[in-house]
Order: C-alpha cells, then sequence, then structure tokens
C-alpha cells in the first residue's frame, strides 16, 4: 500500500512537473525589443484551461499554417474594430495608451501601410469578432502578425500567456 502511495506520488509530481509550464525558444525578431531571438520563455501549461486573455498580454498560440509556436501581443479583443495609424491604436473609435514599460522599451506599432507598398495590406482597419484577438509583435517592422497572412486569431490557437515578459 505505501509502495502504491508512494509510486502515485511520483506519477503526480512528474506530471505536474512538465505539465505547469513548458520553455521554448523564441526564433526571429518579431518580438524584439521585449524577447530576443534565441531567448527563453516559459508557457503555462496547466494555467492555459482558465486563461481569460487580456489587452496587452504576450500570448503563445500555433501557428496556423505551420507546426511551430508563435508569440505576439494582444492588441485586439472580440468585437473590436482597431485601426492603426502612425499616430497610434484606435480601439472602437478611441485612441489607447499603449502601457509605459512598453513605451520606454522603445515599442512602437507600425501600421502594415507604413511598411509595404503591397495593395493587400493598404487597409489598417481591422475586426474581430466573437472570440477573435488582433495579435501585433513588439517589432511591427518585422513581424508577420494579424496585420498581415497570420490574420485575426481565434482563441482556440492561442495556448496561454507568456511568462516573465513586460
Amino acid at each position: 500500500m505505501v509502495m502504491r502511495k508512494t509510486l502515485l506520488l511520483m506519477i503526480v509530481t512528474l506530471f505536474s512537473a512538465s505539465a505547469s509550464g513548458r520553455e521554448f525558444v523564441q526564433t526571429g525578431s518579431s518580438m524584439e525589443p521585449t524577447i530576443k531571438d534565441g531567448q527563453k520563455i516559459e508557457v503555462g501549461i496547466l494555467s492555459s484551461f482558465s486563461y481569460d486573455p487580456k489587452r496587452w498580454d504576450l500570448v503563445a498560440l500555433k501557428n496556423p499554417q505551420d507546426f511551430n509556436l508563435l508569440v505576439f501581443r494582444i492588441i485586439g479583443l472580440p468585437n473590436e474594430t482597431i485601426r492603426l495609424e502612425k499616430e497610434g491604436i484606435h480601439i472602437n473609435d478611441e485612441m489607447i495608451k499603449i502601457p509605459m514599460e512598453l513605451v520606454q522599451a522603445g515599442v512602437y506599432y507600425w501600421p502594415a501601410s507604413a511598411i509595404t507598398n503591397n495593395e493587400n495590406y493598404s487597409d489598417n482597419l481591422y475586426r474581430t469578432k466573437e472570440g477573435e484577438y488582433f495579435l501585433l509583435g513588439d517589432n511591427t517592422l518585422n513581424a508577420n502578425d494579424s496585420r498581415f497572412q497570420l490574420g485575426i486569431i481565434h482563441r482556440d490557437s492561442i495556448l496561454n500567456k507568456v511568462e516573465g515578459s513586460l
């Protein structure tokens, strides 16, 4: 009986240690200066079931076109209209303030039209529906985020909040 309880406790401990958080390595510069290329990040696994995404959270998500993990920042929440302008971000026609720690780190969110001449990306207006999120990289000059091919992301694709970052 004691051996059985010990074995069960060992299994639960091993599962908890591996399931409570998972470490990944950021590839690419899309999240600089917040997360550098090659930097390790931690994504909670068990807490993902109760995670309620919030604006400005850094989140890990499954790449809808690939099998790799992506990290982006939540800008637009469900049922919002997002307009990116050189002057700033407008949510439902109101300019929102970027958190001071991001401003101090040098984060600036460029509209797609300021980065490319491609007509497909000239519209700086985005609309989310129920259960959808608009995500941006902190390095919008080098991020394939919701402005481009990634598109607006459904909640099912978001794994969890990235721990230990701005």
